[in-house]
């Protein structure tokens, strides 16, 4: 059976996901924090500075060496730290996953946040205010709090950029019913980023929150973001954009749960 290059049908709605392998860290590959370090012997750089460790797997991918990890389901390549435009400190990459529709992957995705987590990770727990990880209220304090997170969409199938946005459309609709001005406003921007656009297979899409109602859209074809497409300046939309991937019903439920799992690792050490 042929499978037309473009998905008809796309993103929107919870994902039939498949069983990925995945493999918990040991100690010393975790980003390291003053419970990991002392709890497992992590190294610490020359002078007494703290060095964030790699990740060695994200739940749901493998290694590929010691500047990616990839999404084992559609091979993927995602950075272990990332930069992006609008903020200047590394974000590190926390989970893989990936969405398909009817059987048909789309898109490979990663969730990243701000580096802090490895350099101290007592005081990263305090910002979101977690003493543990529990998934079912986990993501919803990480959301609220100020730390900055970004979830990258690498496409693996060529869609244009309409169907892109009636996916996302559809993902944020059940979750605000009712849109105020300012909502519209926003969703208008958003959309606008794509809207006319043929997303080839490769492009990648950078949804990265800086605060409740900041969030910065940036769309790249090469290694990496270089400029901001948009800004979305409603805190309910940029809730109801991450809570479809991370919410009760993800459209990716691979990357909830190996984020999920990474999370619980690094906060119960």
């Amino acid at each position: 059976m042929m499978v037309p290059s473009v998905v008809p049908a796309p993103l929107a709605g919870p994902a039939l996901a498949r069983p990925v392998r995945t493999r918990l860290l040991p100690p010393c590959d975790l980003p390291a924090g003053p419970s990991l370090q002392s709890a497992s012997g992590c190294r610490v750089a020359r002078g007494g500075a703290r060095r964030p460790q790699h990740i060695s797997f994200a739940a749901g991918g493998g290694a590929a060496g010691d500047a990616f990890v990839v999404e084992g389901a559609t091979n993927v390549k995602f950075s272990r730290e990332l930069t992006v435009p609008g903020h200047k400190e590394p974000l590190v990459i926390l989970g893989t996953g990936y969405r398909d529709k009817f059987f048909v992957k789309v898109y490979a995705a990663a969730f990243y946040v701000d580096i802090s987590i490895g350099l101290d990770t007592e005081q990263w727990r305090k910002k979101v205010g977690l003493e543990t990880f529990d998934a079912s209220s986990g993501f919803d304090s990480i959301f609220k709090a100020p730390v900055v997170k970004s979830l990258n969409i690498t496409l693996v199938r060529d869609v244009d950029g309409n169907t892109f946005v009636k996916a996302l459309d559809g993902v944020i609709a059940r979750r605000i019913q009712k849109r105020t001005d300012e909502e519209e406003s926003s969703l208008s921007a958003f959309r606008n980023s794509f809207l006319g656009r043929n997303l080839k297979k490769g492009t990648t899409i950078y949804l990265t929150w800086l605060e409740p109602s900041r969030m910065l859209v940036s769309v790249s074809t090469d290694q990496g973001p270089s400029q901001v497409d948009a800004e979305v300046k409603s805190a309910t939309v940029n809730y109801a954009l991450y809570d479809g991937f991370f919410g009760s019903s993800p459209v990716s439920p691979t990357l909830r749960s190996s984020t999920a799992q990474l999370l619980e690792a690094i906060l119960t050490k």
